[in-house]
């Protein structure tokens, strides 16, 4: 049986004063996918490149005192990758906007990046961890939520997944099929998300919301309080009802062959 939800969420996961240090433990996390790429945090910035053609898993983030000074390099590393990629600003980081632009490179918009403190978290017995011979599935669900090809899975759902420090690969199932999985990576005192993928055919039946809570009680268990996460606007609605709070908004710059038709 599902046991009751806890529901100890905070409405200020994280105090103003250490939203720089979850910036920098999300930039930590995403060695989940970039550590066979380039992936380097700094203070100020951090710079995750998968190397794989995929604008999403090529990131870096411009966010401290000293991102101004950082911007070029930060910038000629992600030209020099020869990946598509976006370079994400917040907080002091801001002020490199300009940097940005003389580069060519265009705003398309901001996300949110959210946390919660503890937080909804129940068991469900159809929730658990995946083992390595469930991959390949993973895989293949992740490229049908997002409606892109299944090596797109493969950053995520890597077959070295479950051997990584502090890496979690979590799915729901109904009747032995694998419905919604994701990755969570436990990394500076924090627990950041990703990929979280719900089969089209089965989407608004519970399953991320049963994911969400399976995979908080274990970390409550044995793991840090914080979540973190960015949100797409698909996934905002659910993440506030199971308790994330938006933190600030980071701004996204990409090349414009690289997001725009």
């Amino acid at each position: 049986m599902e046991s009751s939800p806890s529901r100890e969420s905070s409405p200020a996961p994280i105090p103003y004063g250490q939203i720089p240090d979850a910036r920098t433990g999300y930039g930590k996390a995403t060695g989940v996918w970039a550590e066979a790429g380039i992936h380097e945090v700094h203070d100020d910035w951090w710079i995750a490149l998968s190397a794989t053609p995929y604008v999403d898993y090529n990131l870096a983030l411009l966010h401290g005192d000293t991102a101004v000074a950082a911007a070029p390099e930060v910038i000629e590393r992600v030209t020099a990758a020869k990946v598509p990629a976006v370079i994400m600003l917040a907080g002091a980081g801001l002020t490199a906007a300009h940097a940005l632009q003389d580069a060519e490179w265009v705003c398309t918009g901001a996300l949110p990046f959210m946390a919660r403190d503890r937080g909804p978290a129940a068991h469900h017995p159809d929730a658990r961890e995946l083992v390595r011979a469930e991959l390949p599935e993973a895989r293949r669900l992740a490229g049908r939520a997002f409606g892109v090809p299944d090596e797109v899975g493969s950053i995520i759902f890597a077959d070295n997944a479950l051997g990584r420090a502090g890496t979690r690969v979590w799915g729901v199932f109904d009747k032995g099929e694998l419905r919604c999985c994701s990755v969570s990576r436990w990394e500076g005192g924090y627990s950041a998300g990703w990929g979280l993928s719900t089969d089209p055919a089965f989407q608004r039946s519970g399953y991320a919301r049963r994911l969400l809570r399976a995979s908080a009680a274990h970390r409550l268990e044995s793991g840090p309080p914080i979540a973190l996460l960015m949100a797409t606007p698909e996934g905002q609605r659910l993440y506030e009802q199971e308790g994330y709070v938006t933190l600030e908004h980071w701004q996204i710059w990409s090349k414009r062959r690289w997001v725009l038709p």
